[in-house]
């Protein structure tokens, strides 16, 4: 396979990871207030409340782009050195998450006082790391071999 190609190739790889991990940063949190919601009110109609086809491809595509320039040279930074390791790519979803979501304006001022706002962020990143690291982060850094043969 040529270089080029092997390049294409590993890109292809991590925009998918990174689409899923984005998809699992939104729903995470909204399964979590949902599940918490069911617990304490007994009343499970809250996760047919959520707009799944107003909100959710909008919240997709602002989180794909925002978090793109936090977590952007994070990925280049692992695809350099070679890390693989799922606890660089969970530590990385979840300082995103929080870096993110605090950025936000309407949350920037009641992360300070609501601790379990920072838990559902760093839960909800943690989870979008590991799906990437399960995705396209486990080969990260094989761009030294992409396009040689392996004689």
């Amino acid at each position: 396979m040529s270089r080029p190609v092997a390049w294409l190739k590993r890109l292809a790889v991590m925009a998918v990871g990174y689409f899923f991990a984005v998809l699992t940063s939104i729903l995470v949190p909204v399964l979590l207030i949902a599940l918490l919601e069911g617990i304490e009110d007994g009343n499970w109609s809250i996760i047919f409340a959520f707009d799944w086809l107003g909100s959710f491809p909008l919240a997709v595509l602002t989180v794909m782009i925002g978090a793109l320039l936090i977590v952007g040279p994070a990925l280049f930074v692992a695809e350099w050195f070679s890390l693989r390791g799922w606890f660089y790519f969970a530590a990385t979803g979840a300082i995103t998450s929080i870096a993110f979501g605090v950025s936000m304006p309407r949350s920037a001022g009641s992360f300070v006082f609501n601790p379990g706002f920072l838990g559902f962020l760093a839960t909800a990143g943690i989870a979008a790391g590991s799906i990437y690291w399960l995705l396209a982060g486990r080969k990260s850094g094989t761009r030294r071999d992409l396009g040689r043969d392996p004689a």
